[in-house]
């Protein structure tokens, strides 16, 4: 699969932004200004640090900080000195583009028409009041747009990676991914299933322990995905299904944590009967490490042509039963001696 996202033009602006905010800031202290200089310093050197390390602006907590933090600079410099920097008043419906906490809108907003108010106070009511209706439009302007980025947003993380630094994706990507994978393998008569893994003990840290280490012991074509409950899940495909049980063996040795992990088989089966929701609920529950699943419904056309060959005769496709695991992925549960990393 390759990178949904095409992050180094917003680098390359950010990086842009941050020289000419520093080289703004070297030109104050030559005349003597040497807070604003400080400020727009500051400024420079956060834009610096999303262009260089710009994952971090994936974060929410960074990116509220963030943007918390150029309001408040821009306010500053808008009161220090508003005959130069009276034009930074844009910059707070700029900031209404960015998702952002619902919290954080609001704040922007009132900030940005504190701000209008003191900096314009002094030159009379009829400047003020142009001055507070045209920020207030530009910042409506804004919180539509906002509005609008923030679905967007939301809908390209659920489509692409959920971390930009590992190669892990979403449901919604593993959803698209399974028809053409499974009508694949059906074609060069291979087997594929779908593995999906829990820690025991829940929480951030063992959830972050098993999302770097399956990270590390997957093989390249191994696809891992990050459901939209949080557990983990990889698509394995191999030659056969004894094969996929060593695999299995193998990739679980790897992990080195004790987890939960169940087993769904995808071979003939119909995707769109895939209840992902049901198959990772209390996954960290489940008595056995391994649990294997039965398999899925078979595709309608086949299933239609099984009934006129074969009658009303009745099958366990489909049947809501867990199947106890093989004694080769009972062995898979003990932490591997050897390949500890």
């Amino acid at each position: 699969m390759e990178i949904k996202f095409k992050v180094r033009l917003s680098q390359f602006v950010c990086l842009l932004g941050s020289v000419l905010l520093l080289l703004e800031a070297a030109r104050q202290i030559s005349i003597g200004l040497t807070l604003t200089a400080l400020l727009l310093a500051v400024g420079g050197t956060m834009l610096l640090v999303v262009s260089l390390a710009h994952e971090l602006f994936t974060l929410r907590w960074f990116r509220t900080l963030v943007m918390l933090s150029v309001a408040l600079i821009m306010s500053a410099l808008v009161l220090l000195a508003p005959q130069q920097h009276l034009m930074w008043l844009w910059g707070f419906a700029v900031l209404l583009l960015y998702p952002r906490p619902r919290w954080l809108a609001p704040a922007c907003a009132l900030i940005g028409l504190v701000t209008t108010w003191l900096a314009l106070a002094q030159l009379g009511s009829d400047w003020l009041s142009l001055g507070i209706g045209i920020t207030a439009t530009l910042m409506a302007l804004g919180a539509i747009g906002g509005r609008r980025q923030q679905q967007v947003w939301m809908q390209l993380e659920r489509r692409g990676r959920r971390d930009s630094s590992r190669a892990i994706w979403s449901q919604y990507q593993l959803m698209r991914d399974l028809p053409r994978e499974i009508a694949r393998a059906d074609r060069e008569d291979i087997h594929i299933e779908l593995i999906l893994l829990a820690p025991v003990n829940t929480g951030r840290l063992a959830n972050r322990r098993l999302m770097n280490t399956l990270d590390s012991a997957a093989l390249p074509h191994e696809t891992r995905y990050q459901l939209d409950d949080g557990a983990l899940a990889v698509l394995l495909v191999t030659r056969g299904e004894r094969m996929a049980s060593l695999r299995r063996r193998q990739l679980i040795e790897h992990l080195a944590m004790p987890i939960r992990a169940r087993v769904q088989p995808l071979n003939d089966s119909d995707p769109n009967a895939l209840d992902l929701k049901r198959l990772s609920a209390h996954l960290s529950d489940e008595p056995q490490p391994i649990t294997l699943l039965p398999p899925l419904p078979r595709k309608p056309a086949d299933a239609s042509s099984d009934e006129t060959s074969t009658g009303d005769a009745p099958t366990d496709h489909g049947r809501d039963i867990l199947k106890p695991a093989s004694a080769a992925d009972k062995v898979a549960v003990a932490p591997s001696r050897g390949n500890d990393h």
